[in-house]
């Protein structure tokens, strides 16, 4: 019985990550390809291989002259912040609830941009005031706490509301965020980064402004 357990574990995360692994149907870019300027209510999406990260750009340039950006993030508790992973926490993650957390990172660039996990999906959306302001509070809302857990690499990771397992993971976090400033997705099938790619690029202008992929 264990046996026949681990064997359909095992095929099952080898299928998760071919399914993770493959890239959504858009062309190579780089960096160059995002604006020059963010008009109010820009939202920035990456997928890279395994994570899923929302960038807000900054009114305001940096002192050195560049583009800062806000970026949430969602994450599971011992494998982001307490470094318990390896093929154990693999199963952790997947088969059983855990404590999640919450990623808030100010930075001069977004996560696509500095993931060491390409092929990366970006998609570029600008919002009307109210549908922004609805992502927003849903992103405040998955706060349990305003005091952080940990501070590194320019991100704070906070206590979140909800567990992360299987069916709440980063993917289905954002796809929940962009849904609450009323575009069509269906969360649950945000499963990976493959599903979430093809629901974001199923969008439309006015939204969706631009996606490409830097490979």
């Amino acid at each position: 019985m264990l046996r026949q357990f681990v064997s359909s574990a095992a095929l099952f995360l080898a299928c998760c990550t071919q399914i993770f692994s493959t890239g959504c149907a858009t062309f190579p870019h780089s960096p160059s390809s995002l604006p020059k300027h963010f008009p109010p209510q820009t939202v920035i999406v990456s997928l890279d291989t395994w994570h899923a990260m929302l960038a807000f750009p900054f009114p305001n340039i940096s002192d050195d002259g560049r583009q800062e950006f806000e970026e949430w993030g969602y994450a599971e508790r011992a494998w982001y912040v307490e470094g318990k992973t390896g093929i154990g926490g693999i199963f952790r993650a997947l088969f059983w609830p855990t404590d999640g957390v919450v990623e808030v990172g100010r930075h001069t660039s977004i996560w696509a941009e500095r993931t060491l996990q390409p092929p990366v999906n970006v998609f570029v959306f600008h919002l009307e005031l109210e549908p922004y302001r609805q992502l927003r509070q849903f992103l405040e809302s998955t706060l349990f706490s305003r005091t952080p857990l940990a501070q590194f690499g320019g991100s704070a990771f906070y206590p979140s509301a909800r567990s992360y397992h299987v069916l709440h993971t980063c993917h289905q976090y954002a796809a929940r965020a962009l849904q609450a400033a009323g575009l069509p997705l269906t969360p649950a099938l945000a499963f990976n980064r493959t599903m979430l790619g093809w629901q974001l690029n199923s969008l439309s202008p006015p939204s969706l402004v631009s996606s490409f992929t830097w490979n």
